[in-house]
């Protein structure tokens, strides 16, 4: 069904704890012109248009429980922030089907970096322009190993990886750490010290300073199947100088959040993600969707607060895109296999 709020902006606000007097503002933008929407696409800004493209869903509306297919996508799309008017267009495709990896938003352009289909994950990393409304892909240097479900951040000049998958079917999560300086790409992707703690897929990263942050996530280990048998995780990590040092844990497990993590002001934003309240509690059809609530890390204090709740459906398996203070959320899961079209643009307006 067309989505009646397509070319309009709408803003709705969060609601807020007495914890902290935030006014976190949520804009919404023009719905992607697909009526189911993406989980793990890749989204990016260059100049003012953004970008978006790839992802995966189930296109026949089909719940994998109840047969349906799991569908991997290449097309692109991309919208002129800067114009109020704007719709969605098609500019073109990915070089081949991808989801779930890692886009960064660099001021080259945007950097999609590995990601995988149904087969197999990849390693390739390459960078999307837009020019004269077109699509150009330049290779940058390939990652060591294929990796999909990954976390990634931008820590100054330096693109910082953590963690992931090396196969769609693995029963272990990687505990790789790789850094690409982006003034020395002939360098490649260099091996950091790992985080000292088991590895881990869809943990939400972001820089601050010359500090590399991740936190929730989940580790994995096969079932009595061969499955891989998810453990969420609480547990926040800042990398800096070379040293990993563990964080006051999260209030809850947050696996899937929105990433990068939006940043502001010294903090960074934990936003939904998967708690694991419901992940054994019958059928994933019976699913009441996931959590509304935003957390608040402040680097200064080293604490963690609550920041308001989200007033839409939550969505996991989203990137973010960084646009004039605030952060665009593409797309995403409401529910297990259930995605939305929809796009919004987050904005903590901490002490304002």
């Amino acid at each position: 069904m067309p989505n009646p709020l397509v070319g309009s902006i709408v803003t709705a606000l969060f609601a807020v704890t007495p914890l902290h007097a935030d006014a976190v503002k949520l804009t919404r933008l023009p719905p992607v012109p697909d009526a189911i929407g993406f989980a793990g696409a890749f989204a990016g800004v260059h100049g003012t248009w953004l970008m978006a493209g790839g992802g995966a869903n189930f296109p026949d509306g089909v719940m994998p429980w109840n047969g349906g297919k799991k569908v991997w996508h290449d097309r692109l799309f991309a919208l002129d922030l800067a114009q109020p008017d704007a719709k969605w267009e098609q500019i073109g495709r990915l070089p081949t089907p991808n989801g779930y990896g890692v886009s960064l938003t660099v001021p080259e352009g945007v950097l999609l970096v590995g990601g995988g289909d149904a087969s197999r994950n990849f390693k390739e990393v390459s960078l999307l322009t837009l020019r004269e409304g077109k699509p150009s892909f330049e290779d940058y240097p390939a990652l060591p190993a294929s990796r999909a479900q990954m976390a990634g951040a931008l820590v100054g000049r330096e693109v910082h990886l953590y963690g992931g998958i090396e196969s769609p079917d693995a029963t272990r999560a990687e505990g790789t750490h790789w850094m690409l300086d982006l003034d020395a790409l002939g360098k490649g992707w260099q091996e950091l010290k790992p985080l000292p703690a088991e590895g881990r897929i869809l943990a939400t990263a972001c820089g601050i300073g010359d500090r590399f942050f991740v936190a929730g996530g989940c580790s994995l280990e096969p079932d009595e199947a061969g499955k891989p048998k998810r453990t969420y995780l609480k547990e926040a990590w800042q990398y800096r100088d070379g040293t990993w040092s563990r964080l006051c844990d999260l209030p809850r497990a947050a696996v899937a959040a929105a990433s990068p993590a939006p940043v502001e002001d010294g903090a960074f934003f934990v936003v939904s993600g998967d708690d694991g309240t419901q992940a054994n509690l019958g059928s994933p059809a019976d699913h009441c969707g996931f959590t509304s609530g935003i957390l608040r890390y402040d680097v200064a204090e080293a604490q963690w607060s609550q920041s308001g709740a989200l007033q839409v459906p939550p969505t996991v398996t989203l990137p973010t895109a960084p646009w004039k203070g605030g952060y665009i959320f593409f797309n995403g899961e409401v529910k297990p296999g259930v995605r939305t079209p929809e796009v919004f643009l987050f904005n903590p307006e901490v002490g304002r």
